[in-house]
């Protein structure tokens, strides 16, 4: 099995590689840190399992999952993140990933993970089904948030953490203007009439 482990703390990063290199039959396994490397590592070889980490310097684990699904819609893709289930679980995997679970979560629950993407499966950790059971049984409404898009999605969550226009434009190196646009975007899709009630919501939800 040819994998790449993208994550850019090397503590977790080698500690990933190990339990796979334990485990299974691996004769190929590639490390990177950023979107770049990443992208490049996909352009240079082929792979058989990617182990995305969300949180990436620079362009997000996101936006790696968007890239390599355009070119390869098939490959299993597994999000192993700090980040709570609450926050990206639903939009990694609808956009594409095979699998999520967090860090927090023992070794035994990533190897059945890696094991289930592996055969082409989707894989709901536990935490996944009992936080988000829609995501599972898909007759369960879903919350005003899964209407936003990836980067609506992340101004709701800086106009939850309380800051500016001109500190949000300035994070992702767009326009005050731009921002003002996405954030009455927010707004509208939540049916809020405030910053406050965006707040309360990214609260109430367990978006932070």
């Amino acid at each position: 099995m040819r994998v790449l482990v993208v994550d850019d703390h090397e503590f977790t990063r080698e500690g990933v590689i190990r339990i796979l290199t334990d485990n299974f039959s691996i004769t190929k396994i590639v490390r990177a840190g950023t979107y770049e490397a990443a992208i490049e590592q996909m352009e240079n070889g082929k792979f058989d399992l990617v182990i995305l980490d969300v949180n990436l310097p620079g362009k997000s684990g996101l936006e790696v999952l968007a890239s390599v699904r355009t070119s390869q819609p098939s490959l299993p893709i597994l999000v192993l993140s700090m980040v709570p289930v609450s926050q990206y679980a639903r939009r990694v995997l609808q956009a594409g990933a095979t699998g999520y679970m967090t860090k927090s979560e023992p070794a035994e629950e990533f190897l059945k993970a890696v094991r289930a993407v592996s055969r082409g499966l989707r894989y709901f950790s536990p935490e996944v089904q009992q936080e988000i059971p829609d995501l599972v049984d898909e007759s369960i409404n879903r919350p005003k948030h899964d209407k936003l898009s990836d980067r609506e999605f992340e101004i709701l969550q800086r106009m939850a953490d309380g800051k500016s226009s001109k500190e949000i434009a300035g994070e992702f190196k767009i326009t005050v203007n731009t921002v003002n646009s996405y954030r009455k975007r927010v707004m509208t899709k939540l049916h809020a009439k405030s910053t406050t009630d965006v707040i309360k919501y990214a609260y109430k939800n367990k978006l932070l």
